[in-house]
This record gives structure tokens, sequence and C-alpha cells, in this order.
């Protein structure tokens, strides 16, 4: 039996190729797609905290008398209305 020699070598795969089985594959598509989700959530984040308004601590006052809607700061119990002058206390919503 002679040794064929190089023919010989080429069917059989080199000892430093490594398969990736299904289950690999699949994993490793699993955890693509959710750090892509991830990602797209923390943008969505950044941008939506960047773009929105701060909330303010002002309340808000509703005159019972011209009903005019106005904000005075947050430790005021009652607020004088800048259209008639009547004394409101805050609106709650």
């Amino acid at each position: 039996m002679a040794n064929s020699g190089p023919a010989q070598d080429a069917t059989r795969p080199s000892p430093a190729v490594e398969l990736m089985f299904p289950d690999q594959v699949i994993f490793l598509c699993f955890v693509v797609v959710i750090s892509l989700l991830g990602v797209f959530v923390l943008l969505y984040e950044f941008r939506r905290k960047r773009f929105e308004p701060e909330p303010t601590e002002d309340r808000v006052f509703r005159c019972q008398d011209c009903a005019y809607v106005y904000t005075d700061d947050h430790d005021v119990d009652r607020s004088r209305c800048p259209e008639c002058g009547l004394f409101n206390s805050p609106f709650v919503f």
C-alpha cells in the first residue's frame, strides 16, 4: 500500500478548523440580537431625556372668578390672580 501523499491530506480537515454546531450558531444570533436591542433602548432613553422638558415644581392655580390659569412658586399656599387680583388655592388635577 502506497501512500498517495497530498491527495489524502486534502480530504481530511485540519485540526485548526473548528466547526460550529447549530446550537452555538443560534445562541450567537440570540446574543447579537439582544445586544442590538439593548443598544437601541439606551439610545432611545438618552434622546428622550435630552428632548423632554424638565418637570417644574411650580404649582398650578386657576382663578375661580375669571378662570385664568397661572403658575406660582411651590411653597405658596394661596396666590393672587394676575388678571383680577382674587386669591386662589392650587388647582388639583
